[in-house]
Order: structure tokens, then sequence, then C-alpha cells
């Protein structure tokens, strides 16, 4: 098969496949950009057209985005609805059975009780979770046959009736979730191919000079094999740009520092290179590496502040590490 050439290859499409929350992060970053540059230079009306043509798409793709989460989220909350019933269910088949022993006739080993026990209790305890619930419904039936098993044929039927309708909501939610990431997908395609064409404009504007065209894309993401791990050494006082890259509120850093004992350093993540236009966020020094989430920067606009920043508070030097999820 004849390989594209690659100016005719879309590579926002390419590197977001299968990847929507890359998709999100250039989109931010993109759309913010954007913003920036119609607010910096208003008498060029080619950036408010820019602006004006792909903010729609950013904001169906954000939307789309968060509804695809939110359905994700709900069907997580309904599988461990069903979990927790099947849980309840190794105990209630344990007392159906003694149950179904206590009458004559049924006790274990018996004619009658194989007929509703001829696996014994293991089709209840293991196996997937559909064949757990239609085993508790091949129960009621059999139970059904007996008219002395007419009282715990009611306790199964109820049990089964809560099994069900719980299996029922985790497959709608499945549904829901699968509806979201195909309406997901089409809305990714339309606006990483929107990028595409911001791209190609650019290039017919300022071809002379393409800082200004890197200036409106994420390259690093964009690019592949990003560097994830940053190392630097603070003399006192010191402030220092750590980083450039676009964030989402669950994207996790893991944060290290060595310095004197009891001391600490401080980090930002914010709209200019070396700034501190966000909530700080502490490190102590000599301890396990410190896990956050990029949320507790405090910040909403995740396209505007993607600079780490580092501040050293303290009259002796510091080392730190910074790694990326």
């Amino acid at each position: 098969m004849k390989k594209p050439w690659h100016y005719v290859d879309n590579q926002f499409l390419n590197v977001t496949s299968r990847n929507f929350k890359k998709a999100l992060k250039l989109s931010n970053y993109h759309d913010a950009a954007l913003n920036r540059v119609q607010t910096d230079d208003p008498m060029d009306p080619d950036w408010a057209l820019l602006y004006n043509r792909y903010h729609p798409f950013h904001l169906a793709y954000v939307a789309s985005y968060t509804a695809w989460k939110n359905a994700g989220g709900q069907q997580e909350g309904q599988t461990l609805n069903i979990d927790q019933f099947l849980e309840l269910l190794v105990n209630r088949v344990n007392k159906w059975d003694a149950l179904v022993q206590a009458e004559t006739g049924f006790e274990k080993g018996t004619p009658n009780y194989k007929t509703i026990f001829p696996n014994g209790r293991a089709p209840f305890n293991r196996g997937a979770k559909t064949a757990r619930v239609e085993a508790v419904n091949v129960l009621g039936q059999s139970l059904a046959l007996h008219p002395p098993m007419a009282a715990i044929k009611l306790l199964v039927d109820g049990f089964y009736a809560q099994l069900d309708g719980a299996r029922d909501t985790q497959e709608g939610a499945k549904g829901t979730t699968k509806n979201k990431g195909q309406e997901l997908e089409l809305q990714r395609v339309k606006t990483m191919t929107e990028q595409y064409r911001d791209l190609g404009f650019m290039i017919n504007k300022v071809a002379d000079q393409p800082q200004l065209i890197e200036a409106l894309f994420d390259l690093n993401v964009l690019r592949e094999g990003r560097q994830t791990s940053f190392t630097g050494t603070l003399a006192p006082m010191e402030t220092e740009a750590v980083l450039i890259h676009t964030f989402l509120a669950d994207d996790e850093l893991i944060l290290k520092i060595s310095a004197l004992p009891d001391t600490h350093v401080l980090f930002y993540l914010a709209t200019t290179p070396g700034g501190t236009d966000s909530t700080a966020v502490q490190v102590e020094s000599n301890v396990a590496a410190t896990t956050i989430e990029a949320a507790a920067f405090g910040i909403t606009d995740y396209g505007t502040h993607h600079y780490l920043t580092v501040v050293n508070p303290n009259a002796s030097e510091a080392h730190y590490v910074v790694e990326l999820d």
C-alpha cells in the first residue's frame, strides 16, 4: 500500500487515535492560543476568524468528552452495585440450601435435593456474572416443581428480581458509555480535522515565520517520545521554569525534593514561564516522592496554565525531580 505524503497525513488525527484525553489536551491548548493571539492583535482579522471558526468545535468536543466521562463513571457505579449483590448471593444461597435440607425428603444427597442443587452451590459462587445471575433464575424454576418449597421460592425469586434489575442497569450503563464513546470519536475527528485546517491556514499566512505557527499548537503532546522526567538544582531563593506541558485535572505529577532537613519547595502551574499564578503545592524535603493531580494547583483553564514553576524559598540549595505520568 502506497504511503501517503506526510504533508497530507493529518498528524492531529493520528496521534489522538484511541486517545480522547490527548485530543482534549491538544484542543485546550489550541483554543486558548487562538484566543490569546486575537486578544493580543485585534487589528488582524485572521485571528478572530480562526478563533471563531475553531471555538465551537472545541466546545463541542469538551461537552462530548464530559458526557463520555460521566457515562463511564455511571457504569463503574452500576458494576459495583451488581458486584455487591453477587457478594450477598453467597450467604443467601447458604441459607436457601439450609432451608431446603430442613424439609423432609430433601436432605442433602437425596434425589429431590439433587433436582434443586444438581451442582451444589458452585454455580452461585463462581463464574461469569451473567451465569451466576441465571443460576438464581434456574433455582427458582427448580423450586417451583416442589410445592413444599413455595416459601423458599418466594425468597429466591425476590432476590433474582433485584439481581436482574442490577444487571439490566449495568448493561444499560455500558450501552450509554459505548454510545457516548462513538459520539466522542465522531467529534474527535471533526475537531482534530479543524486543527489541521488551521495549520494549513497558518502555513499560508506566515510560512516565512514558522515560530508563529508552532506557538498555536502543543508540540509536546503531538510529538512521540516526549520527555517525562525533569531534574534540576535550585540555588537559595531561586525560581525556575521546569517544563511546559498541557495538563488535565486528573493528570498526575510525581515530585521529590532533596535538601536540608525541615525545608520545602513550592510548585506552581502558571500561565507564563516562571510564573506563580496558581495555588502553590508544597513538597517537603527528603521524604518519599509526592504524587499529586494537576487539580491541586486550583486552576480552571488548563489551556493557558501549562508552565510548571518551582520556587526554592530556603537559604540553601535544593534538588528536585519531576516525573510526568
